[in-house]
């Protein structure tokens, strides 16, 4: 099942691994579900049983869905307008490092502004509604995706730039050829991390006020105390964060096989 290979690495068979890992969630969720929970533990006692049959009911009634459309429009289009945003701004910043050196010392302090300090303020402004929400998902990506791709083309080969310039190359052609094939891996490794920190500010969001998304329904149940009902949208919260990382992998697997 597995095999010593040089300087003591171990490979193990793909099966013996999933089996592994398997047996390791039987016994975590078996202990939960067996565990003898006392009297004064009912608020917070962790019952898989329970969880998946309360998820089990939310999905046939579409609670959950309605509650995931909420996050996931609030989730998505901020992500997608701080993708654009900060790797846009990153590459004009990377090509302008002038301008890049006068404006740093206001990025630096916006960046370290704690963005869900801003959620009252948008709440008070646009109200409830998407308005409040998605700028403050925005900002945290763009940031994040900005800093990446500043980092890609600080890493770009300054000799294979001189060379594409030698031999006649225009700056566009530089730019595609050169200098976006040499930040892409930058600029994917910083959406794939935004995409957790955009969860984050979402359910923060919809936790200080909304009402709706996945962050009331946690919010919601945790005000009526049911343990079972926000570690069910705690649930879900964390298959779908997993399941778009994921995708994103797979995404930046692919382009890197055409570059």
């Amino acid at each position: 099942m597995s095999a010593v290979a040089g300087r003591g690495e171990v490979r193990l068979h793909p099966a013996a691994v999933l089996a592994a890992r398997i047996a390791i969630a039987a016994v975590i969720l078996g202990g939960l579900e067996f565990m003898p929970w006392p009297a004064s533990a009912k608020l917070y006692a962790i019952k898989p049983s329970a969880i998946l049959g309360n998820l089990w009911s939310w999905t046939v009634d579409g609670l959950v869905w309605e509650h995931l459309a909420s996050t996931m429009i609030t989730m998505a289009s901020g992500y997608v307008i701080g993708c654009v945003v900060g790797v846009g701004t990153g590459l004009l910043l990377g090509l302008m490092p002038r301008v890049h050196r006068v404006v740093t010392p206001y990025l630096a302090a916006m960046n370290a502004l704690p963005k869900i300090a801003l959620a009252p303020l948008l709440v008070i402004v646009f109200g409830l509604g998407y308005a409040a929400k998605i700028p403050l998902v925005a900002m945290t990506v763009a940031f994040l995706t900005l800093n990446a791709t500043l980092d890609g083309v600080r890493n770009t080969d300054a000799d294979l730039v001189e060379a594409m310039r030698v031999m006649g190359a225009t700056a566009r052609e530089t730019i595609a050829k050169v200098l976006l094939p040499s930040a892409l891996p930058f600029v994917f490794t910083g959406m794939r991390i935004a995409v957790r920190y955009a969860f984050t500010n979402t359910i923060l969001a919809e936790l200080i006020a909304a009402n709706s998304g996945l962050g009331f329904l946690i919010e919601s149940n945790a005000s009526k105390f049911d343990a079972t009902g926000t570690y069910t949208a705690v649930l879900v919260l964390v298959i779908v964060s997993v399941a778009l990382t994921e995708c994103l992998v797979l995404v930046e697997k692919r382009f890197a096989r055409h570059l």
